[in-house]
């Protein structure tokens, strides 16, 4: 079995990782806050839950006065969490940035491999380019959806002239 990388292979290697460099390592930062919000998503949740639940047991206990106030600072607490998580969108950030994190992997693997749209065949210079282009125009989709998560009316068009094609040769 033959485990050597072609030339090709390498230097299209080599160029995707030296974007990723110059790019600050976008692929990472959408996976690293994907995680983060999955999580702040899942803990608000949570909690949300467990405050619900022990509302409705509290009263139970005990008929003391402190029953109702802790009552109140559960359901105060529900209503905090709530706003928290429809100001902070945890849960459209991770899937927002996920998307990002994941379009992004996949560009740079048909990059390397050379799956369509990228040609074995088309020079290399046009495969690369080809390439920064299509990871712009994923990135600039991210920032459309968050642009119009944190409800800005402003839609920049980050990028106009970058309509990809596939010009053979």
């Amino acid at each position: 079995m033959n485990t050597e990388i072609e030339p090709g292979i390498k230097k299209r290697i080599s160029r995707s990782d030296s974007y990723d460099e110059r790019t600050g390592n976008q692929k990472q930062w959408y996976s690293k806050n994907a995680t983060k919000n999955k999580k702040a998503f899942q803990l608000i949740g949570i909690l949300i839950v467990v405050f619900g639940a022990v509302v409705g047991i509290v009263p139970l206990l005990s008929a003391a006065p402190a029953t109702e106030i802790i009552t109140a600072i559960l359901g105060a607490s529900i209503v905090a969490l709530k706003g928290i998580e429809r100001i902070w969108l945890p849960e459209e950030k991770w899937q927002n940035y996920r998307k990002a994190s994941e379009a992004l992997k996949r560009e740079k693997e048909c990059y390397i491999e050379g799956i369509q749209p990228y040609n074995r065949e088309m020079d290399e210079d046009e495969n690369y380019l080809l390439y920064v282009k299509r990871c712009v125009l994923i990135k600039a989709e991210e920032q459309n959806n968050f642009w119009g998560l944190s409800g800005e009316t402003r839609q920049e068009n980050v990028a106009p002239d970058l309509k990809v094609q596939n010009n053979k040769k």
